[in-house]
């Protein structure tokens, strides 16, 4: 009764005015039967009655053992499938997944999946239904394909069920969009088919309206030949499964079956269909990635490999398994000849594992010199086959492994071998770049006489090329030193190995070839000696320096243009640079071409940049203004100006003569007005320091007689000074102004003064101030030298 009231769609959570449901009252009764049909057509759990109780509760409350154990079970069963639903259709579905096979059989076959007709359309309700179906099926074949493909027993009791749902019918033409429908049942059978389950295969082909051959990346005939099932190939087969359906890839189920090396379903497949001669070529290449030799031999009774064996020679390499390549060998391929990627054979083998060649083929497994021995012992020539690069060069290139390249010289491949159009050999290939290098293989290589004196194409030798590596490979140049490697080979700019080093800044190279008698006073193509080579790169040569710099014949050297190491660093602002040479015995005056000294380079344009300033000071303390020009001034002027006191207290003390310079091309970069013409035309340090409203420097220079005639008191350059600097300056500067100008000079002043501007500039001032018969006193003082008293500037 209960059965034919479920088929009439009588509803399972119906509440009387207690609120209490059927399944409630067949817990009441104790009635498990009933109970278990009530579950399986939908009852919902969860539902309480006017006290709150469920039907758990209930049972719990009467002590139904049997039926609060079941009920409990259920509980666990709706949360994990989320079926809280009393539809019809989740009752089936329910049942199904739950393997009751005699509910899902009663649910079918009564009335209760059938709609009424005021209630809802038919065919929205079929489709619905067939919905169900196939979702249900989806559930139960998927963990039975899971099952059967690890290697597990097969559910009898899921297998059951879906036997029941497919003998129910399920019809395509019931659905709408019908390809939705094939999608989802070609799927189930390609899985069906994948995991080898031929009575699950079976039951899907006799599916009404099936299509058998639906495919986009596999279909079910391709994945029966790709686990090489026979029996399924053939069950298909039957059911017309077609082998000349291609997926995405162009691939056919005979692609499948080759790949996989099934024979006997390449048989019965090539006997269903032979594809064309190009088609089953282009499989040989699918065959040979995958390594499978009977499939290629396969292959070979059905169409001409020769024609195809040397370009498949590379992708038979590539899998490191040498069956293949006598395979083709045997086919007709030279081993000796260009394969895939323009190159012979022993080639693609050494750059196995290089990213270049970082493909999928490469087994994890692969021995590469398993590999290369064989493709040797196989005629491959161990040397140079032009246009291409020798095979110890690509070995050393590619960093094979030692036995790799120690196998090549066993061979014998020529250690003298111009490798390539640079001009390479081995040996100076191991220093070409940054690759690994094995002391034993460099080893092996100059005891296999390598010489390593051979340049390459820019006439580098090996000892020019480990030089540049540096400290981090001094075991190799001492290698080199000791096979007779020449400290003095030039390449073709004229670099010998330790110009090199000055160059890539390498002091520990420096070290060792200075110590194996390196020639220190080489110099390159353009004249350039070490000291030069040292400011190539950059900062950080000071080690560098110190070590190339001990000559001093070395950093006074002068190139065609007049350029000294000193003028280098003095354009590079590079301050350590400068005291290393001044303290090396650089000379401060030795001009370019331009006539200027590291002085005039420092001091840039009209303002010296802050970094120069360091550097300028310790120029003017070894010397540099007793051979200074005279428009220098005017930048060091602007120093004055700009109250830069350290270096006005060097000009005074270090050999500056004081002198006036037209200002005239640069007041109005100054932003000074006021000032007249006259002023800037023939402008002093001290109206420079007035100017400039520095006091103190102004004091300065007064109290070291650091003055020209147009300073003297009364002079008219003073009075237009006072009268343009007047509301523009400080009150201490015009009150100094007042005192000097109202204070008569001595004799002696005005005496030191004369003879000051008698003597001119400062570039031979020093040899004309000893010819003048002056007091020893005033010769000093005359001359500004250093150790003159310091009066205090600040």
């Amino acid at each position: 009764m209960l059965n034919l009231l479920l088929a009439y769609k009588a509803k399972v959570n119906h509440k009387n005015s207690q609120r209490v449901t059927a399944l409630m009252k067949a817990v009441e009764v104790m009635d498990i039967d009933a109970v278990k049909i009530l579950i399986v057509a939908g009852s919902n759990l969860k539902q309480k009655n006017r006290v709150g109780e469920t039907a758990r509760d209930i049972s719990a409350r009467l002590g139904a053992a049997d039926v609060f154990d079941f009920l409990q079970s259920e509980k666990e069963d709706q949360l994990h499938l989320h079926v809280y639903s009393a539809d019809s259709r989740c009752a089936v579905s329910k049942a199904a997944l739950n393997h009751h096979a005699q509910a899902v059989k009663i649910l079918l076959d009564c009335r209760y999946l059938k709609p009424k007709v005021e209630c809802e359309d038919l065919h929205e309700s079929k489709e619905a239904n067939q919905n169900m179906k196939i979702n249900t099926l989806r559930k139960l074949i998927e963990p039975i394909c899971s099952d059967a493909k690890d290697n597990k027993d097969l559910d009898g009791a899921k297998l059951e069920i879906v036997k029941i749902l497919l003998g129910s019918g399920i019809d395509s033409k019931t659905f709408k969009q019908q390809y939705h429908f094939h999608s989802k049942i070609s799927s189930l059978l390609v899985n069906a088919t994948q995991s080898g389950v031929i009575e699950l295969v079976e039951l899907l082909c006799k599916l009404k309206n099936i299509e058998i051959n639906s495919t986009d990346r596999s279909s079910a005939l391709m994945g029966a030949a790709e686990i090489g099932r026979l029996d399924i190939v053939k069950l298909l087969l039957n059911f017309g499964a077609d082998p000349r359906k291609e997926n995405y890839k162009g691939e056919l189920a005979l692609t499948y079956a080759l790949k996989n090396g099934h024979i006997e379903c390449e048989n019965i497949l090539l006997h269903n269909h032979k594809p064309s001669e190009q088609k089953l070529q282009g499989m040989a290449e699918v065959a040979v990635k995958k390594s499978q030799l009977e499939s290629l031999e396969f292959l070979a009774s059905h169409c001409n490999i020769d024609e195809i064996s040397q370009s498949l020679m590379e992708e038979g390499i590539l899998t490191c398994d040498s069956r293949i390549v006598q395979f083709f060998i045997d086919h007709g391929a030279d081993i000796n000849g260009t394969c895939g990627r323009s190159c012979p054979a022993l080639l693609i083998g050494l750059k196995i594992g290089r990213s270049y060649y970082n493909s999928p083929l490469i087994r994890k497994d692969c021995n590469q010199l398993d590999m290369i021995k064989f493709l040797v012992e196989s005629g491959a020539s161990v040397n140079r086959i032009n246009p291409n690069k020798s095979p110890l060069l690509v070995a050393i290139e590619n960093n094979c492994k030692l036995d790799v390249q120690l196998s090549l010289l066993e061979h014998g491949a020529d250690v003298n071998e111009i490798g390539d159009d640079k001009g390479r050999t081995p040996l100076t290939a191991v220093f070409a770049r940054r690759s690994t290098r094995h002391p034993t293989f460099l080893e092996a290589l100059l005891e296999a006489g390598a010489d390593p004196n051979k340049a390459n194409s820019d006439g580098k030798t090996a000892l020019h090329l480990a030089v540049c590596i540096g400290k981090d490979d001094l075991g190799s140049i001492k290698q080199l030193i000791s096979a007779g490697a020449d400290l003095e080979a030039r390449d073709s700019d004229g670099m010998t190995p330790l110009l090199l080093a000055a160059r890539e800044q390498q002091p520990e190279v420096i070290k060792l070839l200075k110590k194996y008698g390196a020639n220190m006073k080489a110099v390159d193509n353009g004249g350039k000696n070490a000291v030069f080579q040292t400011f190539e790169r950059g900062y950080g040569h000071d080690e560098t320096l110190q070590l190339v710099a001990s000559d001093k014949d070395q950093v006074n050297m002068q190139m065609p243009d007049g350029v000294t190491p000193l003028i280098v660093a003095a354009k590079k602002h590079d301050n350590k640079a400068i005291e290393i040479l001044l303290e090396a015995g650089a000379d401060p005056h030795k001009k370019n071409n331009n006539q200027e000294i590291a002085l005039s380079i420092l001091l840039g344009s009209y303002i010296p940049r802050h970094e120069a300033m360091v550097g300028l000071k310790m120029l003017i303390r070894h010397g540099a203004l007793l051979s200074s020009p005279k428009y220098d001034c005017l930048k060091l002027y602007i120093t004055i100006m700009s109250d830069e006191k350290e270096l006005v207290q060097l000009m005074v003390t270090h050999g500056m003569a004081p002198m006036c310079v037209d200002f005239t091309g640069v007041k109005n970069s100054l932003s000074m007005e006021g000032i007249s013409d006259s002023v800037w035309h023939n402008l002093s340090p001290l109206a420079a320091a007035l100017v400039g409203n520095r006091l103190a420097v102004a004091r300065y220079l007064v109290a070291n007689w650091f003055l020209t005639p147009v300073d003297l008191v009364g002079s008219d350059q003073l009075k237009d000074i006072k009268f343009g600097l007047q509301g523009k300056c400080t009150s201490k500067v015009e009150n100094f102004l007042d005192e000097y100008m109202s204070q008569p000079m001595s004799l002696v002043q005005l005496s030191f003064v004369a003879v000051s501007a008698q003597l001119g500039e400062t570039i031979g001032r020093e040899e004309r101030v000893q010819k003048t018969p002056l007091p020893t006193i005033l010769q000093r003082q005359v001359a500004v030298q250093e150790g003159d008293v310091f009066y205090g500037i600040y």
